[in-house]
């Protein structure tokens, strides 16, 4: 293997040496095996002029990283194989899970990899080789830190392919303390694996993770599958919009809790009890922990150019998608929430037909806010056309911890507690249309202080850091979260 790779980088002008100082035999895999890494130093990248010795130790570490996974692993997954083994070993627990089975040797030494994300990478002092016994132990070390620097409901997500939409919306219902309350209550949990409601779940099963679980990071690979399967147009490994993915998944949860409410409601007329007869009546209804805190109402008045009838209709959302103002580099969120909410006028073919007249007329329209949801959720609609061509909008849209609804409300709601929002998390999206990436940034409820989650990779940032060009979706509560009432916790 090492004389392939030593030919295609010869191709490109690289000269790629291999050190070992143990020559290798083939008596047998396992032999072969442990004379393959006994004394490896890892590839080097140097002139050959520069050999001095065997003690060099001079590397790439993006290069390295490659060669890792291509020469030792691939070599020593092949060996394990070839000699029956049958174990399948993740590549990213290979160097210890290699470490375990090599444990009794103590004379064979492993390479061991960096974490490219930690801060440890960062040092400048080199890193000698140490015997497997002391390799595990080193991470035993590791892993126990890890697990005092967790803080309940900041956890990393795994990036399983492109999956950073889905982390950075997961991130968010995290930080949703009324959703997290009662999905982790065990009376609704109970309700819902009565009921077989898949999708509500395996939420459950990773919020559990995110707040009650030692590690800090988690791989949401279950949610992803069972997500995928109900939802078919995210079942790839492209690009997807978060919001949209939000949206469908707040959808699936609402379906699942009804059903969930039908089968109490089912159980309660086979088993009437006095407190299911308290509650029948919420049970019946089509309202849920969703609707409850997710859903807001538009109201529409149309004023009739013509003969000033005027007709009311309101309408329903979870998510208000926002224009930004085109043709400036900044503006704020109020900006776009007017642009929102100002009168329009419809004319030619978007005329509306009045009762009144009997004809199409032109028409005014004034939307305000009927009733505020809860949980406020904004979408800044940065992705539109621009003659043929889909483009992103880079307007950096300026926005505060507290947002004022009052001149968006109607006259029956304002000046109300519905008025005030506070900002719990946001989701941004930074790069091209069909290629970027989506963070998260959320609010905890237990420390207070912000946190920036980037998949796996979680980081503190002051409250100056919040507000970003990149903002794609933010998210205010009406009330300010408190410690989250876990059983657990």
């Amino acid at each position: 293997m090492e004389c392939k790779l030593t030919d295609i980088f010869s191709g490109l002008g690289v000269d790629l040496t291999f050190v070992s100082s143990v020559q290798q035999t083939s008596e047998d895999s396992l032999s072969h095996l442990l004379t393959h890494l006994q004394g490896w130093t890892g590839p080097a990248l140097f002139p050959l002029s520069d050999l001095k010795g065997s003690a060099v130790d001079v590397f790439l570490p993006g290069l390295w990283a490659t060669l890792h996974i291509i020469c030792i692993n691939t070599f020593v997954l092949h060996t394990l194989q070839s000699s029956g083994s049958g174990r399948q070993v993740h590549l990213t627990e290979f160097t210890r899970s290699l470490a375990s089975q090599l444990s009794a040797d103590s004379c064979v030494t492993v390479p061991v990899l960096q974490q490219l994300n930690s801060t440890s990478c960062h040092e400048t002092s080199s890193t000698k080789h140490s015997s497997c016994g002391r390799v595990m132990e080193r991470e035993k070390r590791s892993c126990s830190s890890a697990g005092r620097l967790n803080r309940p409901g900041v956890c990393g997500l795994d990036n399983s392919g492109n999956s950073c939409y889905l982390n950075a919306v997961f991130q968010c219902l995290c930080s949703t303390v009324p959703l997290v309350e009662h999905l982790l209550n065990p009376d609704t949990r109970k309700e819902l694996a009565r009921s077989k409601c898949r999708v509500a779940e395996v939420l459950v099963r990773l919020l559990q993770e995110m707040w009650l679980g030692r590690s800090s990071s988690c791989a949401p690979v279950e949610a992803r599958s069972v997500l995928t399967s109900i939802l078919p147009q995210f079942n790839n490994y492209s690009q997807q919009d978060a919001q949209e993915l939000l949206l469908f998944l707040l959808n699936a949860l609402h379906e699942d809790f009804k059903k969930a409410s039908k089968q109490q409601i089912r159980l309660a007329i086979r088993q009437p009890r006095p407190e299911q007869k308290r509650n029948h009546a919420t049970a019946a209804g089509e309202s849920t922990i969703v609707s409850h805190l997710f859903e807001g109402q538009l109201s529409y008045m149309t004023l009739c150019m013509h003969c000033d009838h005027q007709a009311y209709s309101t309408q329903t959302f979870t998510v208000l998608s926002l224009p930004i103002p085109t043709g400036i580099i900044k503006c704020s969120i109020q900006d776009c929430m007017s642009l929102f909410f100002e009168q329009t006028v419809l004319t030619g073919g978007e005329q509306m037909l009045c009762s009144v007249c009997g004809l199409r007329r032109e028409t005014t329209v004034l939307t305000c806010l009927d009733k505020p949801p809860e949980i406020l959720m904004l979408h800044l609609k940065r992705f539109g056309c621009k003659g043929k061509n889909q483009v992103k909008l880079r307007t950096n849209v300026s926005f505060s911890m507290k947002l004022d609804l009052n001149p968006f409300l109607s006259s029956s709601v304002q000046n109300t507690s519905f008025s005030s929002y506070r900002l719990y998390a946001v989701v941004n999206h930074s790069g091209h249309l069909h290629m970027g990436h989506y963070t998260a940034v959320c609010h905890s409820s237990l420390t207070q202080t912000w946190h920036c989650f980037d998949d796996s990779a979680v980081r503190e940032v002051q409250d100056g850091h919040v507000q970003t060009p990149n903002a794609y979706m933010l998210l205010y509560s009406r009330k300010p979260f408190q410690k989250p009432k876990i059983s657990g916790l």
